[in-house]
């Protein structure tokens, strides 16, 4: 957040592997390769937009693997107007520096559910066991987020999900009616019943899973197609969430808005 571009890129390898999900308007998205083209991304970022200050709220690790879930705030050079901004980076590593990195960002949502506070770091460190083995959890994973044109299967959801699981969608309201944070497996049910009203799945792919402990973070893309509108698009998601006693307590989705609002015209 210093802005030192030199440091920063310290981190990452020459040969680094760049993909961006983000606003339209408020940073660039796409993918790019190299070391020099994430130095002119942080150029641009840092001629529109003064940092102001950042707050991690989790961290996954597994092997070469990292996701990190942040919120920041930021302040428009051109206009005084500050935003703050949820953002989530999927990283992997080679030799001590980063060779791969998928960056989710999107508006922050005022929360819905006043009750929630923030882990201290003992907790992230040291979190409740989660009651499953890993491979239970990614297979419980990948079945949440497969399912047929048909919709979810919402029994599935009540089985994998606590009765008092706390969701949050990551957004703008204005633009995602559902974003912002919620508790309960009913309202989760609302949204999932809601998305599927509005879209068909076609197709899905899990690219990259981390999991640490009960905290997992996975990273999906999806053919969606609109069913007012007909049209199809790809849609990048990330997912972030935690397992305690065998079932899924916290759910964290970051999605790329952006393509939704095109299939919806």
């Amino acid at each position: 957040m210093s802005g030192d571009t030199t440091a920063t890129l310290r981190f990452f390898m020459d040969d680094v592997e760049l993909s961006y999900n983000g606003r339209v308007g408020m940073f660039q998205a796409g993918q790019w390769r190299g070391s020099q083209a994430l130095r002119e991304h942080l150029r641009r970022t840092d001629i529109e937009y003064e940092p102001l200050d950042a707050e991690v709220s989790d961290v996954v690790v597994e092997g070469d693997r990292t996701a990190v879930r942040w919120t920041s705030h930021w302040r428009r050079r051109a206009t005084g107007e500050v935003y703050c901004m949820d953002m989530a980076h999927f990283l992997r590593w080679r030799n001590e520096r980063v060779a791969e990195m998928h960056e989710f960002l999107d508006h922050h949502a005022p929360w819905r559910s006043a009750d929630e506070t923030g882990k201290s770091f003992e907790e992230m460190l040291n979190p409740p066991h989660p009651g499953l083995s890993r491979d239970e959890m990614a297979r419980r994973m990948m079945a949440l987020g497969n399912f047929s044109h048909r919709g979810p299967d919402i029994e599935l959801f009540r089985s994998y999900y606590a009765p008092d699981v706390v969701c949050e969608f990551v957004g703008d309201p204005r633009t995602i009616a559902y974003a912002g944070r919620h508790r309960g497996i009913e309202a989760l049910l609302s949204v999932v019943r809601s998305v599927a009203v509005d879209f068909e799945q076609v197709g899905c792919a899990t690219p990259e899973m981390v999991i640490d402990g009960g905290s997992v973070a996975t990273r999906r893309t999806v053919e969606w197609r609109h069913r007012g509108t007909g049209r199809r698009g790809i849609v990048e998601l990330a997912d972030f969430v935690r397992f305690e006693d065998g079932r899924i307590v916290e759910l964290v989705e970051f999605r790329d808005s952006v393509a939704l609002l095109q299939m919806q015209d």
